[in-house]
C-alpha cells in the first residue's frame, strides 16, 4: 500500500510539472505557472522575466541596456522583486536589479494553433517612488476572464529612476527610457504568450497614468502601441515634471556630503559620487528629502516631484526635449485612442491630515499661494488676483480653512482634475478621446487612502483600481453586494473593450444598460461617462472650474506653459 501511495505521489508530481508551461523568448527559455481567476478560470504565469542588463555599478543612471543571451530553463526567483523605494528600510525583495516583465495569458499559442490576443501593458503607480508590477499591488487576476494578455512592468524608480543633472553626464527619465525599453520587449516577444504586438494598450493608473502621458510624448515610441488609457493622471499634472533637477541632484549630494556644492563639483564628479552609495544611503537621504508616506509625498505634488520627468538637452536616445503641453498643442504626439478619467474626489485622503487646517489658514492669510508656480505668473499684482480668484472660486463668502471638504476640492481639482481634463481636450483635437469619472462608492473599492468628509465626494484616488485589479488589500469578490459585482464587471468590460478595440462600447450591451459612450467631438459639449449604479453620458465636467483657470492662464500667464 505504501509502496502504491509513493508511486501516485510521483506521478503526480510529475503531472504538475508537466502542466507547468515553458516558452522560449529571444533570450532564452522561460519556465512559467498556473493562476486561477476568482471564476476559476485557469491561467498562465510568467513572472519575473528579465528585460534589461540590472542597471548596477556603471549602468547605474544610464539607459537601459540589452540582456545577455541565457542557457537551459529560466524558472525566475524575482516574481516578486521591486525596485528601490522611497522608505526607510530595505525589504528582502527591494533592489537594483529590478528590470523585470510579468507576463500573464489565458491561452498560449500551440503548433497546431494560433492565438493572438490584445494586450494591456501596465505601468505601475507610486508618485514615481513606490509600488510594484507585482500581483501583490496588480494582480491580473480579474481581467484573464476578459481574454487579454497582461504584461506589467517593473522600471527604475525615484534618485535611481529620475535623477538628472540638466546635461549628458545624466539626462534624465531612465524610468521612463526602462518603460519604453519593456515595451520593446513586448514587441519582439508578446507573440510567443499568446499576444498581438499590433494591439498594444498601455495603461497606468496615478504616476503610472503619467507615465502612459509621457509615453505618448516619447520621441522613440512610434508603433510600440495603438491605444492608451490613463487612470487619474496625465502628462500634464503638475506634480509629474521637475524643472530644477540640477539643483535637486546637487541638493541631494550635499545631504549626504556637506562639502560638495556646485562651486566645487562637476556634474561629471557628482555622478561618480552618486555610483559610490550604497543603497541603504540613497533612501536614508530620500526619506530625509522626501518624506516615507503618502501625505508627505502629496505635500511635494504643487511644486513637482523632487524626483520625477524632465526635459533633456537635445541628444541621441533621449525620450523627452519639450514641454508637454507645448508638445501637446501641436499634436506633436503618438497619436492613438485615449480613454482617461478620474474618480469623483481624488484628494479624499486629505481627510486623514492632520495637518490640513494650518495649511489652509495660510493658503486663506495668503492666497497668491494658491497660484502654482507653474502658471508662469511673476508680476505681484497678478499673483495676488489670480491668487484671489481662485480662493473665490472655492470659498467666496468666507475663510477656505473652514471646510475641510472645499480645501479638498482644491487639491482635488489642482492635483488630478484639472490636468486630465486638459489632456483630454487637446488630444481631442488629434485623436479619439473617451473621458469618464467614476463616482461609484461600494466596499470592494475602499482601500488605505479612503476617508469620510462632509461635504466632499466619496470615491478618493485609486478606488477605481480595486474593481480591476485584485491586491494585498482585495477580499472574496463574492463576499461583497451585488452592487459593487455588477460595478466591477461594467468596470472590466469598458476597459477590455478598450484595448481590444480602441472603443469601450463598440455595441449596446445589457451589462452597459446598453450605453453607447461617444468621443469628445466638440469642446463645447464633452461628453463623459458617469460610472455610479448606473451608467450615464453627462457633459462638461467641472466646466466653470476649467472655465475659471482658462481665464487665469489667457490674462496672467507670461510665458509659455509647460503643464497645466
Amino acid at each position: 500500500m505504501l509502496k502504491l501511495f509513493l508511486v501516485l505521489f510521483l506521478v503526480s508530481l510529475v503531472n504538475v510539472n508537466a502542466k507547468r508551461p515553458i516558452v522560449e523568448i529571444s533570450n532564452g527559455k522561460i519556465r512559467g505557472e498556473i493562476m486561477f481567476t476568482p471564476n476559476n478560470r485557469s491561467f498562465y504565469a510568467f513572472r519575473g522575466i528579465p528585460y534589461a542588463k540590472p542597471p548596477l555599478d556603471d549602468l547605474r543612471f544610464q539607459p537601459p541596456q540589452r540582456l545577455d543571451d541565457w542557457e537551459g530553463v529560466l524558472d525566475s526567483d524575482a516574481k516578486d522583486r521591486m525596485c528601490v523605494q522611497t522608505t526607510s528600510n530595505l525589504m528582502p525583495n527591494e533592489g537594483e536589479d529590478c528590470l523585470y516583465i510579468h507576463v500573464y495569458t489565458p491561452k498560449l499559442p500551440t503548433k497546431k494553433q494560433k492565438v493572438s490576443l490584445p494586450v494591456m501593458y501596465v505601468i505601475h503607480g507610486g508618485a514615481f517612488v513606490l509600488g510594484t508590477p507585482t500581483p501583490a499591488m496588480l494582480g491580473p487576476h480579474y481581467l484573464m476572464d476578459y481574454d487579454i494578455v497582461i504584461v506589467s512592468v517593473g522600471y527604475r524608480l525615484g534618485f535611481l529612476g529620475f535623477l538628472a543633472t540638466e546635461d549628458l553626464n545624466c539626462p534624465g527619465n531612465n524610468g521612463f527610457k526602462d518603460q519604453q525599453f519593456g515595451l520593446r520587449w513586448v514587441q519582439e516577444n508578446i507573440h510567443k504568450f499568446g499576444g498581438d504586438r499590433r494591439r498594444v494598450t498601455i495603461f497606468g493608473e496615478s504616476a503610472g497614468a503619467a507615465s502612459v502621458g509621457y509615453q505618448l510624448l516619447g520621441s522613440n515610441a512610434k508603433g510600440l502601441f495603438n491605444g492608451a488609457i490613463m487612470n487619474s493622471g496625465s502628462s500634464l499634472v503638475n506634480w509629474s515634471l521637475q524643472r530644477n533637477p540640477k539643483k535637486i541632484a546637487y541638493r541631494f549630494a550635499k545631504h549626504i556630503d556637506p562639502r560638495i556644492d556646485e562651486n566645487n563639483t562637476s556634474t561629471s564628479e557628482l555622478m561618480k559620487f552618486f555610483r559610490t552609495l550604497k543603497v541603504q544611503t540613497i533612501k536614508t537621504a530620500c526619506t530625509e528629502l522626501f518624506g516615507e508616506g503618502l501625505l508627505s509625498l502629496h505635500y511635494r505634488t504643487l511644486a513637482g516631484f523632487l524626483f520625477a520627468g524632465t526635459i533633456e538637452p537635445e541628444h541621441e536616445g533621449a525620450f523627452l526635449t519639450k514641454a508637454p503641453y507645448q508638445m501637446l498643442l501641436k499634436g506633436d504626439f503618438n497619436v492613438v485612442p485615449t480613454m482617461l478619467g478620474v474618480t469623483s474626489e481624488e484628494s479624499l485622503f486629505l481627510g486623514n491630515d492632520l495637518t490640513m487646517e494650518g495649511r489652509m489658514v495660510h493658503y486663506n492669510k495668503n492666497p497668491e499661494h494658491l497660484v502654482l508656480p507653474s502658471m508662469h505668473v511673476t508680476d505681484p499684482d497678478s499673483i495676488k488676483k489670480a491668487g484671489q480668484t481662485i480662493k473665490d472660486l472655492y470659498e467666496p463668502s468666507g475663510s477656505l480653512d473652514l471646510s475641510r471638504a472645499l480645501s479638498i476640492k482644491y487639491f482635488s481639482d489642482t492635483t488630478f482634475d484639472r490636468p486630465v481634463m486638459k489632456q483630454a481636450e487637446m488630444q481631442s483635437k488629434y485623436t479619439d478621446v473617451f473621458l469618464y469619472m467614476f463616482g461609484y462608492s461600494g466596499e470592494m473599492g475602499k482601500n488605505s487612502l479612503s476617508s469620510h468628509v462632509p461635504g466632499a465626494e466619496k470615491v478618493v484616488h485609486a478606488e477605481d483600481m480595486m474593481y480591476l485589479f485584485s491586491s494585498v488589500e482585495s477580499k472574496d469578490i463574492y463576499s461583497f453586494r451585488s452592487q459593487d459585482r455588477k460595478t466591477m464587471k461594467r468596470m472590466l468590460t469598458l476597459w477590455s473593450n478598450f484595448v481590444k478595440y480602441r472603443n469601450p462600447t463598440p455595441k449596446r450591451l445589457e451589462i452597459l444598460e446598453n450605453v453607447i459612450w461617444p468621443r469628445i467631438r466638440s469642446l463645447d459639449m464633452i461628453p463623459y461617462l458617469h460610472i455610479n449604479d448606473t451608467l450615464k453620458v453627462k457633459h462638461n465636467y467641472k466646466k466653470k472650474m476649467m472655465d475659471v483657470y482658462k481665464h487665469l492662464y489667457d490674462t496672467y500667464a507670461e510665458q509659455s506653459l509647460d503643464v497645466y
